[in-house]
């Protein structure tokens, strides 16, 4: 039989040991909840939004906007970032940047390609987070044309070839080509533009004759409408002509360096020519020719210039 005074210290033991296990564990949930709550990240501050102004809204392209604006002026000296996103797309790309005064504003000119939103990113004087301004002001880019070129004059049995880009350069863009008459400007042809933006159009000038022309784009979500002139074509008809010595007098009275003679059209009239592979613009300065069913009478100088002799077949603008 065994005494009872170890049984005594075995439950003293077996109490100080349950206390301990008590203990323990609210000791350690202690320091695990201060480890973890330290651990999470502090929440982003609250961002001032970004007071953002454009001018002009509508600009064509290479023109350029002024963009102003103020951020908290802790950010002095930092850059805000200027970004575009364009109509019709998600992502926001690059245009520009400023730098902030003291005083927390900032300003810039920039030459936004497309039409679409801008805001202003800033970074925040305390974290990393970027602050984007909550108004995106838009602006309206209109597309532009390069000098188109084509020949002045034609004869009438080939076609008139024009050519050029729109810029910014996107593929598949409809440029038309007009002619003004009487009753305003018709298209004449239309052509797509390639993936760098040059374009080809072609027409018959028969109807065409002396008429202004110009190219035009109608616009669409990138970019707003433009147009350009590209002058005149002058449509050249066979006719027959002789030459003469232009020493004396003439019927209207004074003497051009390339004169040409006709029966009935306005003394100063310009008339283009064209023969052998060459072309000038004469004026008109003395009548005739009245025989042989002739029309012309170009001047010593005038022929010279067409390397014209005796009588022939020109090719006349009227």
């Amino acid at each position: 039989m065994r005494p009872r005074f170890p049984l005594r210290r075995t439950r003293s033991v077996h109490v100080l040991i349950a206390t301990m296990m008590l203990a323990v564990p609210a000791s350690a949930f202690a320091f695990t909840g201060v480890a973890s709550q330290t651990a999470q990240p502090a929440p982003n501050p609250v961002q001032t939004p970004l007071d953002l102004q454009l001018s002009p809204h509508k600009v064509s392209l290479g023109e350029a906007v002024t963009v102003r604006g103020t951020v908290p002026a802790a950010t002095a000296g930092r850059r805000v970032l200027l970004q575009t996103r364009p109509a019709g797309e998600a992502a926001w790309r690059p245009l520009g940047s400023a730098a902030v005064s003291r005083a927390g504003a900032f300003h810039a000119r920039v030459k936004p390609h497309r039409s679409g939103v801008v805001r202003a990113v800033a970074p925040s004087p305390s974290t990393a987070v970027a602050a984007a301004s909550t108004t995106t002001p838009a602006v309206t880019v209109g597309a532009r044309f390069t000098p188109a070129h084509h020949v002045s004059a034609v004869l009438s049995t080939r076609h008139v070839h024009v050519g050029g880009k729109l810029l910014p350069a996107v593929a598949g863009r409809r440029v038309r080509l007009e002619a003004r008459g009487a009753r305003g400007w018709r298209t004449v042809g239309a052509s797509r533009t390639s993936p760098r933006g040059s374009y080809r159009l072609s027409f018959s000038p028969g109807s065409a004759d002396g008429q202004r022309l110009r190219v035009v784009f109608g616009g669409d979500g990138v970019n707003t409408r433009a147009a350009r002139p590209v002058g005149s074509v002058a449509v050249l008809h066979p006719a027959l002509a002789s030459w003469y010595e232009d020493g004396g007098t003439t019927a209207c009275g004074f003497h051009a360096g390339l004169g040409v003679a006709n029966r009935t059209l306005p003394c100063g009239t310009k008339v283009t020519f064209s023969y052998g592979g060459r072309t000038v613009t004469a004026t008109v300065d003395d009548r005739g020719p009245y025989a042989g069913g002739r029309e012309w009478d170009l001047n010593q100088t005038t022929a010279g210039a067409l390397g014209f002799a005796g009588v022939g077949t020109v090719w006349s603008s009227s």
